[in-house]
């Protein structure tokens, strides 16, 4: 424990340098282990809360491991200044890439994968998952501290000569890369999936005149979350997400959406981008979606790995078979019970009743294409 180095009189600037790096690379641990310390994983802290929010309908078993890969995949971009930019960013991951040793004992493979916890109990086993990781940072530690080779290539290119962040700052991005896996993983245990309208703006579908049946979305503006109804909206892509119940399609998650995002539990972009993102990783490499720190880019992927499914804009009218596009895989995302069904419209009018969220092509049909007389709607619970 180390005090900070701060009179450098009689070395020259190579040793100065040697020394300040020394202390530097030890802070650097040091304030994970304090952040994670400091994090309140409790049942009664953010992640209980998050747990009792969703409450997962499902019991549902879960590896402690993949909560602990999640903690790790962040690990290489915490404890870093904000305002020094990517580029010191991009530094510290070289300092990891370097030192293949350190990054093995930051993130052993299969750490923890016998041990497993239901869902709706995983406050239960962040004890062990906080422990285990506080030790994978003192055995990183303890490798660079005791192998010359090591520390030279983990102390090149000046990776760790920077201010130490904000304690606080550390915590609260550590903690909330687990925040959003569990939140991940609470919505798959609720039967709810990720559905995604590309080129969809719904404030626009809201106030242009080109729905099907007016007034079936219902979109004035989008808050500081980016919600709008039942609806988060990127509009760096153009893109809509929802979330969707499997078991429910009538349910609107606009006040889950809310309570998530105003607690700082996860982002719009943390879990509708995130998830679009394992989806996109997975359809080109294959493997599984559980979170990993990818060994060759140093991104965390599948923090979030809610199922996306995409709407299908080619679907006929009237056929209930289709719904989404099976481009992110079929295991969940066929059509929802009860999707289409005609029983909104009364007195012989056509109708067909869609999801809360929906955004598929039956919002914009038009008369040529078998939309006139058409009813769409959707109901709440």
């Amino acid at each position: 424990m180390c005090d900070y180095p701060e009179d450098f009189t009689g070395y020259t600037p190579q040793q100065a340098y040697t020394l300040y790096t020394i202390f530097a690379i030890w802070q650097w641990f040091e304030s994970i282990y304090e952040a994670i310390e400091n994090a309140d994983l409790s049942a009664t802290g953010p992640v209980g809360k998050i747990v009792k929010t969703i409450n997962p309908e499902q019991k549902e078993e879960q590896s402690l491991g993949d909560f602990l890969q999640a903690l790790t995949a962040l690990t290489p971009l915490l404890a870093l200044p904000a305002k020094l930019g990517k580029a010191v960013t991009s530094i510290t991951e070289t300092a990891m890439r370097q030192s293949p040793g350190v990054l093995k004992q930051l993130n052993p493979t299969g750490t923890l994968d016998s041990e497993v916890v239901q869902i709706s109990d995983i406050y239960d086993g962040l004890g062990i998952i906080k422990t285990t990781y506080q030790q994978n940072i003192s055995n990183a530690l303890a490798l660079v501290q005791q192998d010359f080779t090591t520390f030279a290539l983990f102390a090149a290119n000046g990776s760790f000569i920077a201010p130490r962040a904000s304690l606080e700052a550390e915590t609260t991005n550590l903690t909330g890369a687990l925040e959003t896996y569990i939140v991940s993983s609470c919505l798959t245990a609720s039967n709810i999936i990720i559905t995604l309208a590309r080129e969809t703006n719904p404030q626009e579908l809201a106030n242009n005149g080109s729905m099907t049946t007016p007034g079936l979305i219902q979109c004035d503006s989008y808050d500081q979350y980016g919600v709008c109804s039942d609806w988060w909206y990127d509009p760096d892509t153009n893109a809509a997400y929802a979330l969707s119940s499997l078991r429910n399609m009538e349910t609107s998650y606009h006040d889950l959406m809310e309570t998530l995002f105003s607690n700082g539990w996860t982002t719009g972009a943390a879990l509708f981008l995130g998830a679009k993102a394992c989806a996109d990783y997975m359809a080109v490499y294959g493997g599984t979606n559980d979170p990993t720190l990818d060994p060759v880019t140093l991104i965390p992927r599948c923090l979030s790995n809610v199922q996306v499914c995409v709407w299908d804009q080619a679907c006929a009218p009237g056929n209930q078979d289709c719904e989404f596009t099976g481009e992110y895989g079929w295991d969940l995302c066929k059509p929802q019970y009860g999707f289409e069904q005609d029983d909104c419209g009364g007195d012989g009018i056509p109708s067909e009743i869609v999801p809360a969220a929906y955004l598929g092509p039956l919002t914009t049909i038009t008369a040529e294409e078998g939309g006139s007389d058409l009813i769409v709607c959707h109901g709440y619970s």
